[in-house]
């Protein structure tokens, strides 16, 4: 059992050395102010433990060895303050007034001349000399084990874990420091002493872990956040209505994410487009700076226009970045600059999308008012309102006509398509013979239809729907319009209205060049023109079918067609009935 316990106590020391030293070979690769106190705090720790064994192997006198083991005592309990005053301040005050009473404390340990045996008579002043050691040491290690516990509560979920690991590791040095310098003497049983021994060798690992943790540790502390940024990536990247909003709240989860309290990114003018944790002001300091290893990550963005930056500032309560934060947010950075980009196209669609409905609205109005003069005139030209027109004028009048009819109606599908886009487009819906309205556009077309045979098959009883009268008479110019446009001379059009399943059916068939299965996909989009050699000698917008099956969706029913090449095609308007 003795062997066993010299063993133990040996692994005990080196595991204090060790511990110490990976602390401060740490230290000394990025020197971290903060962390300064957390050496100091661990190298006087593990001096503790190998003050005995180095003291007898070089013969040290005892009373120095008492004195030694006194300060470096106080010096640990001093220096897990000031590492908890790094994290949460104490004030400057504070702080300076608990440096003075250290100082005095170690002073007065060292005057009482205290013995090394715990056994030994000690005077009211040695008494008095030991209660403030103590005292002195467990409030300076006991108060951050509950203020960094309660601190934790309510912070994100890195922030959080942080925290209750260094108030776990302050409450494991409590622990050892109790088993090694308290317990430990006043337990003479070889086997308690093992015992001990096994729980400080346990200890020791899990004190590195708690504050220095390992990679596996600060990638568990941030599964939660990852789970939460996952769900929230979908509705980031799609709904962000502009690039702010969007860089602010990628911003803010990636920063949650790695435990980080601040950080911001820079556009690909370098200026600040979000910030987190910091003013605008303080951001614009900081980018000028150059990067500080392990403190400040900074994750380019290749954006679109340029390379833009995040950087992401380590905290008091963030463990400094290593390579798995690193990797995590430049993986993070690509969705935020295709997020980003994607906010850029979207608003420049938007822009010239808005452009587009302008000039639609602003050429259909100012042309409407001239046309509308030009075939008043030719109207009265070919009326003879006007006086005698010679022979040759005469026979090109109806032409002219119908070539003002074609304007005018493209006029306004264009007016028509404004109105739709922007909202404006209300139907003012009546009870309407649906064949009636169908012969009255028909008529409306005048010579347009001129060259053309056209047939109308209706049914003998009216077909009643809720419409709007205006607008479905639209409908069905364009549907016989464009049957005319794509139709040879003199080819004949077919109109058939018919009643099926409570709804009316109004078929425009004609025997002209028809359409490919392929091109059938654009014939209902917003400026969708099939170009041919067989169409290049037409025109139009583009806005007639797909104006017409909005118009016929309007009022529940829907546009369709069917056609193949150089059979004619089909194209009908189906309209719910009235059920009474």
């Amino acid at each position: 059992m003795t062997s066993v316990l010299q063993a133990l106590d040996i692994a005990v020391q080196a595991a204090f050395v060790a511990l110490a030293l990976f602390t401060l070979t740490d230290w000394v690769r990025h020197r971290d102010r903060q962390r300064l106190w957390l050496v100091i705090a661990l190298v006087s720790l593990s001096g503790l433990a190998v003050l005995t064994p180095v003291a007898a192997a070089i013969r040290l006198p005892v009373q120095l060895v008492t004195d030694l083991a006194l300060v470096l005592f106080v010096l640990n309990g001093y220096a897990l303050l000031m590492f908890r005053n790094s994290l949460i301040p104490l004030g400057r005050r504070l702080a300076a007034a608990i440096t003075v009473w250290t100082a005095v404390v170690a002073i007065v340990g060292v005057a009482a001349d205290l013995s090394s045996n715990p056994q030994s008579q000690r005077s009211t002043f040695q008494l008095i000399a030991v209660g403030l050691i103590v005292i002195t040491w467990v409030v300076s290690v006991i108060e951050p084990v509950f203020r960094l516990g309660l601190a934790s509560v309510g912070r994100p979920s890195v922030e959080g874990s942080r925290l209750r690991s260094l108030s776990l590791g302050y409450a494991g040095l409590v622990a050892v420091i109790l088993a090694s310098t308290v317990a430990g003497p006043e337990l003479q049983s070889t086997a308690a002493a093992i015992v001990i021994d096994f729980v400080v060798l346990v200890m020791v690992p899990l004190l590195y872990a708690s504050f220095a943790p390992p990679l596996w540790l600060r990638q568990l502390w941030s599964r939660s956040e990852e789970e939460q940024l996952r769900r929230a990536l979908h509705d980031l990247l799609l709904y962000s209505p502009d690039r702010a909003t969007l860089a602010s709240r990628a911003l803010a989860g990636g920063a949650r994410m790695v435990g980080a309290p601040g950080g911001f990114i820079e556009d690909s003018d370098h200026s600040i487009l979000a910030v987190h944790g910091l003013t605008q002001k303080e951001a614009a300091a900081i980018a000028t700076r150059p990067a500080i290893a392990r403190s400040m990550l900074r994750i380019p963005l290749d954006l679109t226009q340029g390379q833009g930056m995040m950087t992401i500032l380590a905290g008091p309560f963030t463990p400094l970045f290593g390579e798995w934060e690193v990797s995590r947010l430049r993986g993070f950075a690509v969705s935020i600059t295709a997020g980003l980009d994607r906010v850029s196209l979207t608003a420049r669609i938007a822009a010239l999308e808005k452009a587009k409905t302008d000039f639609l609205d602003f050429a259909s109005h100012e042309l409407r008012g001239p046309m509308t003069v030009i075939k008043g005139y030719l109207t009265m030209i070919a009326a003879g309102s006007l006086g005698d027109v010679p022979p040759k004028a005469a026979a090109v009048v109806p032409l002219l006509v119908a070539k003002g009819d074609e304007v005018n109606s493209m006029l306004e599908q264009m007016i028509e398509a404004s109105r739709l886009e922007e909202g404006r487009l209300a139907l003012k819906k009546e009870r309407s013979d649906i064949a009636g309205l169908t012969e009255g556009a028909v008529e409306n077309l005048g010579p347009l239809v001129s060259d053309h045979a056209v047939d109308i098959a209706r049914p003998s009883e009216p077909l009643w729907a809720d419409v709007d009268q205006d607008r479905l008479q639209i409908v069905v110019r364009n549907l016989v319009s464009n049957a005319v446009k794509y139709s040879p001379a003199g080819a004949p059009i077919a109109i058939t209205i018919a009643r099926r399943d409570g709804h009316a059916l109004v078929a425009v068939a004609d025997r002209g060049i028809g359409i490919d299965k392929d091109d059938q996909r654009n014939l209902f989009t917003r400026f969708g023109r099939i170009e041919t050699s067989a169409t290049a000698h037409t025109s139009g917008a583009g806005l007639g079918l797909w104006l017409s099956r909005e118009i016929a969706r309007m009022h529940d029913g829907d546009l369709t067609v069917e056609s193949e090449p150089g059979k004619g095609s089909t194209f009908t308007l189906e309209i719910p009935l009235n059920s009474d």
